[in-house]
């Protein structure tokens, strides 16, 4: 007896792959088109700030009333030595200061903590610093003078940001960070007290001994907050 075959349907392997490709390019069509419904937030990159070191400055002692000849809008003090921080470009186009957080770490402890708003003064204004600006907290065991600088000091007399245009909501080219630096123990204040009798900048050793003393710039954007720069006041020793 001759075996039975079952003839195949010639074209029906073809219309099977056919249809399976055309199925495929619909799942394809269908998957692109729900995944163009969803926006992905993916994280974006920190805000960048380049500046320029200068060192061997010095700028009046604004922050410090009895160093000057007018208390009220302190128009003649006496000079500091400080280290200019001056801006010289950004991205993006606009950061506001008021989302740039400066973090001063001084022998292991904050010794000072604002925004850049919050740190800006215009010099020989007495207006400046305002109630519920930020103040001098500590420096791990360090004391200065003789001790009438205490916690609770307006943050000028360690440092302030001078704005290139005073009342401009963002950064801007040619903004300075002044930061003093405590004088000699051969400066003698306007007062005669011989050495100063209260804060006058950072230590000198923050300048001579490594990881010292720290400035961190963060930039905070609702819950996220990210490191724009860091810098060692003892990087500030050579400028």
């Amino acid at each position: 007896m001759r075996g039975y075959h079952r003839r195949r349907r010639p074209g029906v392997r073809a219309v099977s792959t056919v249809i399976s490709v055309v199925l495929l390019l619909a799942l394809t069509v269908i998957l692109v088109g729900v995944l163009a419904t969803f926006r992905f937030n993916l994280p974006t990159s920190s805000p960048k700030v380049w500046y320029t070191a200068e060192g061997n400055e010095s700028e009046e002692a604004w922050g410090d009333p009895t160093d000057c000849t007018n208390t009220s809008i302190y128009a003649a003090c006496d000079p500091l030595p400080a280290v200019f921080l001056s801006v010289t470009s950004f991205t993006p186009t606009f950061i506001p200061l008021n989302q740039l957080k400066l973090i001063f770490i001084c022998n292991g402890t904050e010794l000072m903590n604002g925004t850049l708003k919050a740190l800006s003064i215009v010099p020989g204004s007495g207006a400046n610093p305002g109630p519920g600006s930020p103040v001098l907290q500590s420096c791990g065991s360090w004391t200065w003078g003789s001790g009438h600088g205490s916690s609770g000091t307006f943050f000028n007399r360690l440092l302030y940001y001078q704005q290139k245009t005073p009342g401009l909501p963002g950064i801007q080219d040619g903004d300075i960070l002044v930061v003093y630096s405590h004088p000699k123990l051969a400066f003698t204040d306007r007062g005669g007290n011989f050495p100063d009798d209260d804060y006058h900048g950072a230590p000198l050793w923050c300048f001579t001994v490594q990881n010292a003393c720290t400035l961190y710039l963060d930039y905070t954007s609702g819950t996220s907050t990210s490191l724009v720069f860091s810098i060692s006041l003892f990087q500030l020793s050579g400028v």
